[in-house]
């Protein structure tokens, strides 16, 4: 299986995420296997020692370069001294030999100290290339784990409000139904009795029933009447109540 370089598995990041699904109702957030994405970050980090490795390697190659140039540039000196050495050794060409050892050496020394200074900014634009490299990498995989940090912390952020929220709904609609309840039963909402309301119940010896003091009446057609009002306000009451429920 081929070695995957820091490009490729960047771009196996980016089309994996392009390929989460949507949150629902959501065109913008998506949801990130966590485990996959974890695994091809862990992946990243270990290919990145390799690379840094690599950079250095190319650093240290600087030294190396140095020194080539510099052995090149004594070897073109050596050789113009020795042709030079040899021009002057011939007595008739004595003067013209001084001149073109001259020319020589002069030519020699331009030539070493451009190869030098040509070795240095090789090595220099190696080094920056390699450092720009490095740092580009990091920053693009700094921007992928921060984004997706973001996005699961709003994700979860938006589901725990979601559920606060349902609760709270949940709640009152059960605090309506209570309270219907009670009207559809006739029985009030019940109130925690306070202490001077308890030691008042105990110095009265008056019954009391749901609709307060409790009175009797000879008059039956009187009961009937009361039956009947009572009757029709427990229909208003269950008319009230089914369009509760509908809505």
């Amino acid at each position: 299986m081929a070695r995957k370089g820091i490009e490729e598995m960047i771009s196996e990041i980016e089309i994996f995420i392009d390929n989460c699904k949507y949150q629902p109702l959501s065109s913008s957030k998506i949801i990130v296997p966590k485990e996959d994405l974890e695994q091809m970050v862990g992946e990243l980090k270990l290919k990145l020692p390799n690379e840094i490795e690599r950079c250095k390697k190319i650093m240290r190659n600087k030294e190396a370069i140095l020194a080539d140039a510099r052995a090149r540039a004594d070897s073109i000196i050596t050789e113009s001294v020795a042709e030079a050495n040899r021009l002057v050794d011939q007595s008739q060409i004595v003067e013209l030999a001084n001149i073109r050892a001259n020319e020589i050496t002069d030519m020699a020394r331009s030539q070493a100290e451009q190869i030098i200074a040509e070795a240095n900014a090789d090595a220099r634009e190696v080094r920056a290339g390699s450092m720009y490299y490095s740092k580009d990498k990091l920053t693009e995989i700094s921007q992928y784990i921060n984004a997706t940090l973001q996005a699961e912390r709003a994700n979860y952020e938006n589901l725990i409000k979601s559920l606060e929220d349902n609760a709270a709904r949940v709640a009152d609609n059960m605090a309506e139904l209570d309270s219907s309840i009670a009207q559809i039963n006739g029985v009030p909402e019940q109130v925690q009795p306070s202490a001077d309301d308890s030691a008042f119940a105990d110095d009265d010896n008056t019954d009391y029933n749901v609709y307060g003091k409790t009175e009797y009446s000879s008059d039956d057609s009187d009961d009937e009447d009361y039956d009947d009002e009572d009757d029709d306000e427990y229909d208003d009451e269950d008319e009230d109540d089914e369009e509760f429920l509908d809505e």
